[in-house]
């Protein structure tokens, strides 16, 4: 994993009084070095959770962002909504198309100084636009994600005043949880339809306060390649440890009834196999929780302290 590489050159026009933009070279995720603006002015942004909340956290500028279209073809941002309060109807920026099925000439038609993609196969028609960067913030825990892009857009100055905010209230709770001991957390992700259950490693800004705070995963999650997998019936069992979390949505049809009879449908009776949810130790959180942002961090600061060092438990082993 390599992380961004800035490498400032300022160019000037030489025979005229009129300066040309200032920019620098930046080598990007996939291994392109890129001439991109010194601080862009007018971003485009692919991916709504991973791209556009932690650029508009930083405060970039941006023109345009892809999102999400739910079943009555309205256009919606994931997550950017329940942290900063964004979402189409009252940002100033326009939607591009979804993630993966981009609106090139909406695009164009903004006229922005930089695009940030996460997808390489996206780069030959988004740079005939304008500088495109890859910058893919799965290949970084949220810390370390969110320098790389405000090293991308310019914008360092509110990087260091966001770390700086999240340290303190991290130094305030970490005590707090070195005083509960050893606790280990399951993070699983289910939908209502109850098709299919996950187990992670790795999401977002949850397992990355879970790190700070000391909190460990299971086996099955810490010993697996990549960042997530399917869980089958048969391994249910696996999941299980002090705490599992699990996930809720922003709408009535995908809120924790839902998700819980979800799970219902998936297995029978499942709780009654989990030492977690026996002893009330299963606990929803929602999706802004996974978010890529500081926001997120600080929100799971919140959400971890309340549920578990906030709490008596019954650790798993013990008799009950």
């Amino acid at each position: 994993m390599k992380p961004i590489r800035a490498i400032f050159a300022v160019f000037a026009l030489m025979a005229t009084p009129v300066l040309a933009a200032e920019t620098r070279m930046v080598t990007d995720d996939a291994g392109r070095v890129v001439e991109v603006p010194l601080t862009a002015e007018r971003v485009i942004s692919q991916n709504d959770n991973r791209l556009t909340l932690p650029l508009l956290e930083l405060g970039v500028p941006l023109v345009g962002s892809s999102g999400r279209v739910d079943a009555e073809g309205k256009p919606y941002l994931r997550v950017v909504p329940d942290l900063l309060g964004i979402d189409f109807d009252t940002a100033d920026f326009e939607f591009i198309g979804t993630y993966n099925d981009l609106d090139y000439e909406t695009i164009a038609a903004l006229d922005p100084d930089l695009i940030i993609t996460m997808l390489e196969e996206q780069v030959e028609k988004l740079s005939v636009i304008a500088p495109t960067l890859v910058i893919d913030p799965n290949l970084y825990p949220v810390r370390d994600g969110m320098r790389v892009l405000a090293e991308a857009t310019g914008h360092l100055d509110a990087y260091e005043a966001l770390s700086g905010a999240y340290n303190r209230k991290l130094e305030t709770v970490r005590p707090f949880f070195d005083e509960a001991g050893d606790v280990s957390v399951s993070v699983t992700f289910s939908f209502p339809a109850g098709d299919s259950v996950y187990v992670y490693n790795d999401l977002g800004a949850l397992t990355v306060a879970m790190a700070d705070l000391g909190l460990n995963l299971p086996e099955i999650a810490a010993d697996m390649d990549g960042r997530s997998m399917a869980i089958s019936p048969e391994r249910w069992q696996d999941i299980d440890a002090d705490f599992v979390i699990n996930f809720y949505g922003t709408t009535p049809q995908d809120g924790p009834v839902q998700v819980r009879a979800g799970l219902d449908k998936f297995l029978p009776g499942w709780c009654d196999f989990l030492h977690a949810c026996r002893n009330d130790q299963y606990v929803f959180f929602p999706y802004a929780s996974f978010g890529y942002s500081f926001g997120a961090l600080g929100l799971n600061l919140d959400l971890l302290t309340t549920h578990i060092a906030g709490r008596a438990f019954t650790p798993i082993g013990q008799a009950q």
